[in-house]
């Protein structure tokens, strides 16, 4: 017998409308999930289009839920944004 868990190297969310940088948001993923902590990693949004730079802050495993926190570290412009999503989309 086990339990199910993914570890996560992105956060595939939908983002807040707007996002700010070195503020905290909060995020909930359905199952349980593992992430890097105060560690850069990739917000994107679901359709795999790169958003920011994040750092998970914290997260907790509930019955079929994990919820958390991410802070902001940079929002990407172009041509960064392009050849991310680019990654993300070809890696799915």
């Amino acid at each position: 017998m086990g339990a199910s868990i993914k570890f996560n190297w992105v956060l595939q969310i939908e983002p807040p409308d707007t996002i700010v940088v070195d503020e905290t948001y909060q995020f909930t993923k359905p199952n349980n999930r593992m992430f890097p902590l105060d560690t850069p990693i990739d917000l994107i949004d679901l359709n795999r289009t790169a958003i920011a730079k994040v750092k998970i802050t914290s997260f907790t495993n509930q019955r079929g839920e994990t919820a958390g926190d991410y802070t902001v570290v940079k929002i990407y412009a172009e041509p960064e944004k392009s050849v991310l999503s680019n990654y993300w989309n070809e890696n799915q």
